[in-house]
């Protein structure tokens, strides 16, 4: 997000403290969400979007990542929790099972070694 955030504000010939004012922020914030020192506020990603004349669903997607990832990254669960939480949005999303795989595997060297052994007659 921070690099998109940069580029599109430099794309359009702005510098921070322009982009400031047009948004009516103070400017060492625009430098922050650039470096990546601080998240902006969904507001304030709408009007950069509008500001830059960029997708703001692309914005969001990217803003929304950087905050799950912050949060789960602060925590000793985070991951199980972020693999929990995705589990009830979408029930029907699993992890693999590593003995399925295994099985799988297997089932491929069985079926290998008898094409294999149909080969040679």
């Amino acid at each position: 997000m921070k690099a998109l955030l940069k580029s599109a504000r430099e794309c359009r010939g702005l510098k921070t403290l322009e982009t400031a004012r047009l948004l009516k922020i103070d400017g060492a914030l625009i430098s922050k969400f650039e470096s990546g020192q601080r998240i902006p506020t969904k507001s304030q990603l709408i009007q950069l979007a509008n500001l830059y004349e960029i997708d703001q669903d692309q914005l969001v997607l990217l803003w929304l990542k950087e905050k799950v990832l912050r949060l789960v990254s602060e925590e000793a669960l985070g991951l199980e929790a972020l693999e929990a939480a995705v589990q009830q949005l979408n029930p029907t999303a699993t992890r693999p099972n590593q003995k399925a795989i295994d099985t799988l595997f297997e089932e491929m060297d069985v079926l290998r070694n008898k094409m294999e052994t149909l080969r040679k007659k």
